[in-house]
């Protein structure tokens, strides 16, 4: 009975007082005399006596009497301080269950995150960025006890008062320990452990909590690095679950940067919470409006695309009218309203961009890892002259296999040590751009990518050379390690798939409208000449996207050397002489 815990310890306590109570009742009523005996009088004395551990005085009744109070007093006081030792001990561990992350989360509407890593907390200041100011509940749940998450991100995370985070213990895939994030009660679960096979338990828990709760309107997103755990696309869209590929995204994020220098810094500024993000807006006002007449009027926003009856279409025929059940794809600043302005007065002469011929790009490429094959079939449709540095010679002939299946792409090996300037010279005098990918065998991959990093910009400062560097890393940790050294350069992190959860976390219906620009089909992020906005002449937002969309480009924004704006308002004025290169949404 001692074993089943403090309950059963304190009932045996009590039946154990009340048996010698009973007892020096018992023995009080026989010593008494006959003509002075009350049952229930010696009862309540001995009780009394019992509870108050009250010593009785020695003119308060015979010697017996006296020694029976005082034995029954003795008795009190000895279970008296068991019994506070049991409450003591009880509400100890109350105090560090509740310390630990066992109570249950009493929250309604509230975004779960299942799995925390020391140093990945891009997800969490998107997510806390997402709020835009209005109370909500972000519950964190990781394998690592409640008090040391919470003092993870009081280091490393301002947390607004708007925001109530709350931290529990919770190891991966754990049903009965996931019951206490309240899961079925939830707006959207979003699993981020480190692991794959922890993510995909902990996913595969959540759906199995949802299910037996018969709640169908809570979307659990997740991402892998290793496409063996990504669920059939059939089985995923009717678990109510959106799964992304990490080394898929991150390929084709490094592929496009190094096609287009300066590219990956305009998909983090687009992808980036704290700026806007992509929004599904339903206006009345655009019903039976052409996308054409949208892009010219819509301000507050950009608009990318339709939805409609759940198919996404970005950069439509201009001349696509908005249906009355069609939701506009938009990128949008949440402290910004959307509104439709009047059309732009007279004709915008479009200008026609001018092709230039030049030999084939050539792109250099450190290490291996599973997404050189995405790489590749991301790289644009044109000539392309890849040179493998470090590839392992078991992997060549696949390699090579795969790189046939393309007429404009090219790939050799540069086997040489990089020791000295010559070999650099050899391998660098006419790269383009560079990429040194993260090894996933090598847990030490980080830091010689960090140290490839260092040495290739330093002879690319001594040579006088211009190519564009991508660095891929593995820990988003690692990131406050480096600082890009070149505005060309980019660097490659978790962080990046970081924001695509939380965007999808926000709404996981854009799935594909990440899938689509992400990719070397369809429509595109890309950047253009300002020259195209025609001259010299300044012009407004308004006429650059009919001279754009005549072209059929959706202006985002454009670069300057100091800056990137997004979304600019349709009566700023442009001056094409500041302007690096126009931010645009394209199929070429």
């Amino acid at each position: 009975m001692m074993a089943k815990g403090n309950r059963s310890m304190i009932k045996i306590l009590v039946f154990a007082t009340l048996v010698i109570v009973a007892l020096i009742t018992l023995l009080i009523y026989l010593l008494t005399p006959p003509e002075d005996r009350d049952l229930v009088g010696s009862f309540w004395d001995a009780l009394a006596s019992a509870v108050n551990a009250w010593m009785p005085y020695s003119d308060d009744g015979s010697l017996a009497y006296i020694l029976l109070t005082a034995l029954a007093a003795g008795t009190g006081l000895l279970f008296t301080s068991i019994l506070i030792g049991i409450i003591a001990t009880a509400v100890e561990e109350k105090v560090n269950g509740l310390k630990n992350g066992n109570s249950v989360v009493l929250e309604r509407n509230h975004i779960v995150v299942l799995g925390f890593a020391a140093g990945e907390y891009t997800l969490l200041r998107q997510l806390i960025s997402a709020a835009q100011g209005e109370n909500q509940c972000i519950v964190v749940a990781g394998d690592y006890p409640k008090s040391e998450i919470e003092q993870y991100i009081m280091d490393n995370v301002t947390v607004p008062k708007n925001i109530r985070l709350i931290c529990r213990n919770v190891p991966a895939g754990d049903m009965a320990a996931m019951a206490v994030c309240s899961i079925p009660q939830c707006k959207t679960v979003v699993v981020n452990y480190p692991d794959d096979a922890d993510i995909v338990k902990a996913t595969l828990a959540a759906y199995r909590i949802l299910n037996t709760h018969n709640v169908n309107n809570v979307r659990i997103i997740s991402s892998v690095s290793d496409d063996g755990f990504l669920l059939p696309h059939n089985i995923a869209v009717g678990m109510q679950i959106v799964c992304i590929s990490t080394h898929d995204v991150l390929a084709r994020v490094i592929a496009h940067s190094c096609t287009e220098t300066g590219i990956a810094g305009a998909y983090a500024d687009l992808f980036d919470m704290e700026g806007g993000r992509i929004r599904l807006l339903k206006l009345m006002q655009t019903i039976g409006k052409t996308f054409e007449e949208i892009v010219y009027t819509m301000d507050g926003a950009v608009p990318l695309g339709i939805e409609s009856q759940g198919n996404i279409l970005l950069n439509p025929p201009p001349q696509t009218v908005v249906g009355a059940g069609d939701r506009l794809i938009c990128w949008a600043e949440m402290d910004k309203p959307v509104l439709l302005s009047e059309p732009v007065a007279g004709s915008v002469s479009p200008v026609v961009e001018k092709e230039c011929s030049s030999g084939p790009d050539h792109t250099i490429l450190f290490g291996s890892n599973p997404a050189m094959e995405t790489l590749l079939r991301e790289l644009p449709e044109r000539p392309n002259r890849v040179t493998a540095v470090g590839f392992p010679p078991e992997g060549r002939e696949a390699l090579l296999r795969f790189a046939a299946q393309r007429s404009d792409v090219s790939v050799s090996f540069f086997d040489d040590l990089l020791s000295d300037d010559v070999a650099l010279q050899r391998l660098l005098s006419d790269a383009q751009h560079v990429a040194i990918l993260s090894d996933v065998n090598d847990p030490d991959s980080d830091m010689h990518g960090i140290m490839h990093y260092i040495r290739i910009n330093d002879f690319k400062k001594r040579a006088q050379l211009s190519f564009s560097v991508t660095l891929e890393l593995r820990s988003e940790q690692h990131l406050q390690l480096l600082e890009p050294s070149d505005p060309t350069d980019f660097i490659v992190a978790p962080h990046i798939v970081a924001m695509f959860l939380a965007q999808l976390a926000d709404c996981p219906t854009i799935a594909p409208v990440f899938k689509e620009l992400l990719s070397n089909t369809g429509s595109e992020i890309h950047l253009k000449p300002a020259s195209l906005l025609g001259g010299t002449g300044v012009c407004t937002c308004a006429e650059a996207r009919a001279r754009l969309l005549s072209q059929r480009m959706i202006l985002l924004g454009y670069k300057t050397p100091a800056q990137s704006v997004l979304n600019p308002a349709l009566s700023d004025a442009l001056h094409p002489e500041s302007i690096t290169n126009l931010i645009v949404i394209s199929e070429t």
